[in-house]
């Protein structure tokens, strides 16, 4: 299952849950899909935090620091102009 998945088989069992929520004996039913509601809420978050840093991960976008040296701006060696 996907996250967007996970996310929306939480909605329905919390919906679910909410229902069955009232007088009666429907109290532990109701305790139970929103246990389960919250378990594929969690897995949705997990899952969109994997996808984030699956991007991150790519070779095509690389960090930062990973980037080609950037030129000294003073270079080194002889002076071509004399310092007055």
């Amino acid at each position: 299952m996907t996250g967007p998945g996970h996310f929306l088989r939480a909605e329905q069992l919390a919906e679910e849950a909410h229902n069955l929520l009232g007088p009666g004996d429907q109290q532990a039913t109701a305790a139970a899909w929103a246990t389960v509601a919250q378990v594929h809420a969690t897995l949705a978050v997990a899952a969109a935090i994997d996808a984030a840093s699956e991007r991150l991960r790519r070779p095509e976008t690389p960090a930062p620091d990973i980037g080609p040296p950037v030129p000294d701006p003073w270079p080194r060696g002889p002076c071509p102009v004399p310092w007055t």
